[in-house]
């Protein structure tokens, strides 16, 4: 806490002098110092913690994520502090430091879309409409018009196809002022993380895993690609589970976990967000003997896991055609504690490489996807295959699904200016891909959606989803068969009533399932309605109505009508107060009503304050004691917050 608070501090000092010519807060000037970010803190006490819950009643967290650029040289630290910090859990807090060249990345992308932005607004901005038509018009007619466009044109494009990648477009923006060239060698520096901190390198590899060590990434040129990291990415811990109220009693030690080393490396050509050719070697091993653990009733075994992979992008037709791929094979030691084979005709050294172990498994995984992006007609096509073995694993990526094979294709179309669309999209999972399970499941679904957004007509979306999945067991007590169709429409419309601003919107949509022998079936229909009024005084409000009809073959029905209304009166443009109120009549189960107040309030370039507090009921009317009965609650909230 001592450290969150003297980074605050340190920050609040700074932005008592961000008038200083040597100092500039957020991207939009240029100066020799710039700092960006944002910081939180959050507080809240609550007198009830929510049913079936870990999370505490009372509770805060201090987040601050400053970067402050010195000379070009970017720096950037975070740090994540919080009461549920605990420790029968892996580590919340974090805190790190880094070399951030994005930083530099994401100042200048800012002051693009700002200049963006301003130019769209100005009396020539509907020439972004049809670039290349405004183009050929101002080419013999006004040179400097056609410089300005051509350069605004480049920055759309940046935008839209580029995602705000800024690698090919560093020439035009350092033409045009916005990109100095000092940034845009610093830019290329490599990034340089140390503490907590979460390194990805594809979704099959390395990706949501929190790891305590090192990460290093270069891209120089975006021709050279390196990326290596090296850490721990759990602690020892022993937790001992006892009880759990919706099964019986029970003790175990399955959530505990051993201690965990990562070392990992990516290389190969070009950047990861472009063309590339890219070659990955990770490495994670469990350090058996940090846990001590029972000799029976406990499945959790030390592992070790290796894993490589060959990834791959390419245009062949740049900006609308990109094919892109990834082919990756993992080698996993369930148990390090498991007898391992032996030979004297194979040399040990051989033995110990391949991990000779009785629990050794292996398996691949393969994603594919490629697009076509074709802007004259605002057509995209995409089509993606995913294949993820069953015995493959990756123990950087937390969660990851295994044993199920996917085809995915999508198309969107746009019309008139993009004011009119249609998409449709088909989906095939099939599991069991290596048949030990006593079934194969299979899941297709296709559907179709419609949107029209006509300038000064109401908008309207609709959308068509069915889902069909299906078991083959032989025994006809697994057999199942679900049949499921879900569709929604839209609409809205934003209005002047004399001086006051008004918008409508309504929403109506449904889901029936079908099961096998109508044992499950269910249906719910639910339709919501808003409507909001801004007037020219600061003050707005807006009310909401709906519906929920529930019908089930194994649970009661019910409806449920709902409401709410909020009003927001701003006294200064620094000081809002708002204040809401929400209502639940639910035929079978209970009311629910709920109102809060909150005052939010801007001190300059310091703080945003957003305090809060609200009053829950529920009562029941069947709800059984063990999912919580009825309750009142009472949650205040106060939130202080920042972002340059």
């Amino acid at each position: 806490m001592k450290r969150a608070a003297s980074l605050l501090v340190t920050i609040f000092i700074i932005s008592f002098v961000s008038n200083a010519q040597w100092l500039t807060f957020g991207s939009q000037q240029a100066s020799p110092v710039v700092v960006t970010g944002n910081y939180r803190m959050i507080g809240q006490t609550s007198d009830r913690q929510g049913t079936f819950q870990e999370k505490p009643a009372d509770l805060w967290r201090v987040e601050v994520n400053p970067t402050l650029i010195i000379y070009g040289i970017p720096i950037t630290a975070n740090l994540l502090m919080s009461s549920e910090q605990q420790g029968i859990r892996q580590n919340i807090n974090a805190f790190s430091l880094m070399l951030d060249p994005d930083a530099i990345k994401r100042v200048v992308v800012q002051r693009a879309y700002s200049a963006l932005s301003e130019y769209a607004k100005s009396e020539i901005g509907w020439m972004l409409n049809d670039c290349q038509t405004a183009l050929d018009s101002l080419a013999k007619v006004d040179s400097a018009k056609f410089n300005e466009l051509q350069e605004m044109c480049k920055l759309q494009e940046m935008r839209d196809v580029a995602n705000g990648n800024i690698r090919d477009y560093t020439d035009v923006l350092n033409s045009m002022g916005l990109m100095t060239d000092v940034e845009k060698v610093m830019s290329q520096l490599p990034k340089i993380a140390v503490g907590a901190v979460f390194p990805v390198f594809s979704p099959i590899t390395l990706s949501g895993a929190r790891l305590e060590g090192a990460w290093v990434e270069w891209n120089p040129g975006q021709s050279f690609y390196l990326s290596a990291v090296y850490g721990t990415t759990q602690r020892p811990l022993t937790r001992i589970d006892t009880f759990r109220v919706d099964t019986s009693m029970y003790t175990t030690y399955n959530n505990s976990n051993f201690g965990r080393s990562m070392y990992g490396a990516r290389i190969g050509s070009g950047s990861p967000g472009g063309s590339h050719i890219l070659i990955t070697g990770i490495y994670i091993v469990d350090d058996k003997n940090t846990l001590v653990l029972p000799d029976s009733g406990v499945a959790l075994t030390p592992q070790k896991n290796y894993l490589s992979s060959f990834d791959f992008k390419l245009e062949p037709i740049k900006n609308v055609w990109t094919l892109e791929a990834e082919l990756a094979g993992s080698i996993t030691v369930a148990d390090q504690n498991a007898p391992t084979f032996g030979s004297e005709d194979v040399p040990k050294f051989l033995l110990n490489l391949v991990d000779s172990s009785a629990s050794t498994y292996a398996d691949w995984a393969l994603t594919a996807a490629t697009t076509v992006n074709i802007r004259s007609t605002n057509t995209k096509l995409t089509g993606k295959l995913r294949r993820i073995g069953a015995g493959y694993r990756a123990l950087g990526v937390p969660n990851l699904r295994t044993d199920y094979l996917r085809y995915d294709g999508r198309i969107d179309q746009f019309f008139f200016k993009r004011q009119f669309s249609v998409g449709a999209f088909v989906r095939q999972d099939r599991d069991n891909l290596i048949p030990v399970k006593r079934a194969t499941s299979t899941l297709f679904s296709a559907g179709a959606n419609f949107g029209l957004s006509i300038r000064g007509w109401p908008y309207l979306r609709v959308s068509y989803a069915p889902y069909v999945q299906e078991s083959n067991a032989t025994d006809t007590l697994l057999q199942y068969i679900n049949r499921t169709v879900l569709w929604s429409v839209s609409s809205g419309y934003g209005y002047r009533i004399g001086k006051i601003m008004s918008n409508s919107n309504i929403t109506v949509s449904k889901q029936d399932a079908e099961t096998k022998n109508n044992l499950y079936d269910y249906s719910v229909l639910s339709v919501t309605g808003t409507q909001s009024f801004t007037f020219q005084i600061p003050f707005n409000f807006s009310v909401g109505l709906g519906y929920i009809q529930q019908t089930s073959a194994q649970t009661p029905g019910t409806s449920i009508f709902t409401t709410d209304g909020s009003a927001g009166y701003s006294f200064t443009e620094a000081m809002t107060l708002n204040a809401g109120l929400n209502l639940a009549f639910d035929q079978t189960y209970g009311t629910r009503t709920g109102f809060f107040i909150s005052y939010l309030a801007r001190i300059e370039n310091i703080a945003d304050i957003d305090l809060r507090a609200e009053r829950n009921y529920f009562t029941a009317r069947y709800t059984p004691a063990l999912l919580g009965e009825g309750y009142r609650e009472n949650l205040f909230r106060l939130t202080i917050s920042k972002m340059w």
